[in-house]
């Protein structure tokens, strides 16, 4: 018997489009959160400068019975300079995609530059601290490795360095409530570090997850949780050095930093400016758009006692 199949008569379209477009993975981006934010004015030149004055000497002598005036200090500064730069990238477009495709690529493109902005800002600020920013080695771990894993010895050790070099907190405390699990959070540093690191902050003593904190709202969104006087910022975009321990193991950089301890600054009229070409200006065919971005920007450290990366690897699974 004869039995008319998908074989022998098919669709003539045999596939179908889902509008929904599905979620591109986008990463926290957390190292621009505790930086300062600066703007440099238009017209101002291309190095912005900052000056920090010295602290001054302790008057600790008595003033003689003579009145004999005793010496003059001296006020002494030291400056700061960070040199702008200019990023961007840009996308061509055909305009049969634009007139031919299902999906809104023209929008797409136009939330992929953000990200991509974005991220690039980011990683510009980790790649800064990474390089220029003091360091000290977890050792408080037992995982064999050089630098160790990171336990509540070395977020004290730091938390206690960062103090006694009078670095300024950047976070408000959290009250304790009379609610079961939680734990009152104190004014805090931040710690940024990679998502790595969650394994091994969950068994630090005295660790306090984000959904455990007395108000939970209060939390930032890459926020994971708390140990001593540090709040941890995770993400999947946190800094690390490959195969740069002792075992040949991935080395995971956190930084703790307190109140101005780097800056970020941007340019008057030259930050995020998303550029969109039409066909006409593609050739005398006017057959293809171009969407970009480009932003001027760059991040500085204002005070090296303010900010120590504590490197640390990771246990084994």
């Amino acid at each position: 018997m004869a039995v008319t199949t998908i074989n022998t008569l098919p669709s003539p379209v045999q596939q179908a489009f889902c509008y929904v477009l599905l979620t591109v993975p986008v990463p926290n981006f957390i190292h621009k959160i505790p930086a300062m934010k600066s703007r440099m004015a238009r017209n101002s030149g291309y190095i912005q400068r900052y000056r920090r004055y010295n602290p001054l000497g302790l008057a600790m002598v008595p003033l003689s019975t003579n009145g004999v005036t005793p010496p003059a200090q001296s006020l002494t500064a030291i400056d700061i300079d960070a040199r702008m730069n200019l990023y961007g990238t840009y996308i061509y477009i055909n305009e049969r995609v634009t007139l031919q495709n299902n999906d809104p690529v023209l929008n797409e493109a136009a939330e992929r530059l953000g990200v991509s902005l974005r991220q690039t800002e980011d990683q510009l600020i980790a790649s800064m601290l990474a390089s220029t920013a003091s360091f000290a080695n977890c050792t408080g771990g037992g995982n064999g490795d050089t630098p160790t894993e990171i336990t509540r010895s070395d977020i004290t050790n730091t938390c206690s360095t960062l103090a006694g070099n009078n670095a300024n907190t950047i976070t408000e405390g959290i009250p304790g409530r009379d609610m079961f699990g939680t734990a009152p959070i104190r004014n805090a540093y931040f710690a940024l570090g990679h998502t790595a690191l969650r394994s091994d902050l969950n068994n630090v003593q005295g660790f306090t997850q984000m959904n455990n904190y007395p108000d939970p709202f209060k939390a930032l969104d890459a926020e994971y949780g708390s140990a001593d006087q540090a709040r941890f910022l995770l993400s999947s975009i946190g800094s690390f050095t490959a195969n740069a321990s002792n075992l040949g193991q991935n080395v995971y950089n956190i930084f703790f930093c307190g109140l101005e301890a780097y800056a970020t600054i941007d340019q008057d009229g030259g930050s995020a400016e998303f550029l969109y070409l039409p066909p006409q200006f593609s050739g005398p065919l006017a057959q293809n758009i171009s969407v970009g971005y480009k932003f001027w920007t760059v991040p500085r450290i204002l005070n090296d006692l303010w900010i120590v990366n504590l490197r640390a690897t990771v246990t084994a699974a």
